[in-house]
């Protein structure tokens, strides 16, 4: 039987009779060497195409009651998830629908076929969240430097807040954005979403010094409204709420009046609560002590000179119809409930709200305040 022979393997010595005495090797390279490149398609276009056409598949994702055909090396390609969590050969993966919606999961897909693939506003809170879940660092960055920038505040900020409260994985963003609502405040607590908000994140909301008021009672009457919309399973609750009000801030006339407890009386029960008496009598206390008067207390200088109180909050300048009214009234809860109620009627006037400039430096504390303005 002939041998096999190896291509690479030079010529034999020729026996004198033999053909390849009138040949050698040289002379086979130069007339055997191809003329033009081959001309055969590369192959990762056409591994590409079939890919992004779902052309055998051989992964099942498992969402709901949805189940998405891809194909699992890309997905290993971009996702440390797949990459660990998954095995090939595996023919179905099941996710958890309250953490990925089918909808995102497909997002998420088509952008690691195609990077430049947009990303729809509706979309960015989903996506981020099934990113985190499923690792994928590079749409991660990508949907932060969507949600993290300039134009996301006031209004905006709170329905991303409101989109990131249906996931899990979305506590830092809920928090972020609680702290960029400024001059819309008071048109938040007009809603019924200010109410609906829980305890921690209420917290978030009135800890915050960005929140844009006329008046620290802006704040007791806010954290009202709140205990009061649930009243039977919040009054329970009064001295968690009615510690993140800054009564130290208050004038001492509004004090004076909630102190002998001159307010309407559905506030009765908070007001004559001992942790609100307490702090009302501490906040009395403070601002009556010669120390205070003196104006040595709790005062820190800002890089232009101006003083200011470190729990400051920043202070709207009532300059319309509908604010001038509302400050120069005689400051009741019922006055701020009718105020709410305009803002009800009008949602955006909150958009003609100024911010004093005394406070200016206050907005720094908050990224593009100073732009919404």
């Amino acid at each position: 039987m002939r041998e096999a022979i190896d291509d690479e393997a030079p010529l034999d010595a020729p026996s004198d009779d033999s053909f390849l005495q009138h040949i050698d090797e040289t002379e086979l390279e130069h007339a055997l060497k191809p003329v033009r490149t081959s001309n055969r398609p590369a192959l990762w276009p056409l591994m590409e195409r079939r890919i992004k056409a779902r052309e055998n598949t051989d992964l099942q994702v498992h969402i709901g009651d949805e189940l998405i055909h891809c194909h699992l090396l890309p997905l290993q390609c971009f996702s440390e998830y797949f990459e660990r969590q998954v095995t090939p050969g595996q023919a179905v993966v099941e996710l958890p629908e309250q953490e990925i919606r089918p909808a995102a999961f497909r997002i998420v897909y088509e952008w690691i076929l195609d990077s430049n693939q947009p990303l729809e506003w509706q979309h960015f809170v989903a996506v981020l969240s099934a990113a985190e879940f499923l690792q994928v660092p590079a749409l991660i960055e990508r949907c932060w430097l969507h949600l993290d920038n300039p134009r996301v505040v006031e209004n905006v900020a709170f329905y991303v807040y409101m989109q990131a409260q249906q996931f899990a994985t979305s506590n830092e963003l809920q928090t972020m954005m609680l702290r960029r609502i400024c001059r819309y405040f008071l048109a938040l607590v007009s809603t019924p979403e200010f109410c609906e908000l829980s305890l921690a994140d209420l917290g978030v909301l009135l800890s915050s010094n960005i929140i844009a008021i006329f008046d620290e009672t802006d704040v007791l009457y806010a954290a009202c409204q709140w205990l009061l919309y649930d009243w039977l399973d919040r009054k329970e609750l009064i001295e968690d709420v009615m510690c993140l009000v800054r009564f130290k801030s208050m004038h001492t006339g509004d004090l004076a009046r909630l102190c002998v407890f001159h307010e309407c009386t559905e506030l009765q029960p908070i007001l004559r609560h001992p942790a609100t008496k307490q702090l009302v009598d501490e906040a009395l206390a403070y601002i009556c002590s010669p120390r205070n008067i003196a104006g040595s207390s709790e005062r820190a200088t800002t890089g232009d000179g101006r003083k200011r109180s470190s729990a400051e909050r920043v202070r709207l300048v009532p300059d319309s119809l509908e604010t001038l009214a509302y400050v120069t009234g005689e400051g009741s809860f019922n006055e701020f409930k009718i105020f709410l109620h305009v803002m009800q009627k009008k949602p955006t006037i909150w958009r003609t709200f100024r911010v004093s400039e005394e406070n200016a430096g206050l907005l720094d504390d908050m990224v593009g305040c100073t732009e919404a303005n």
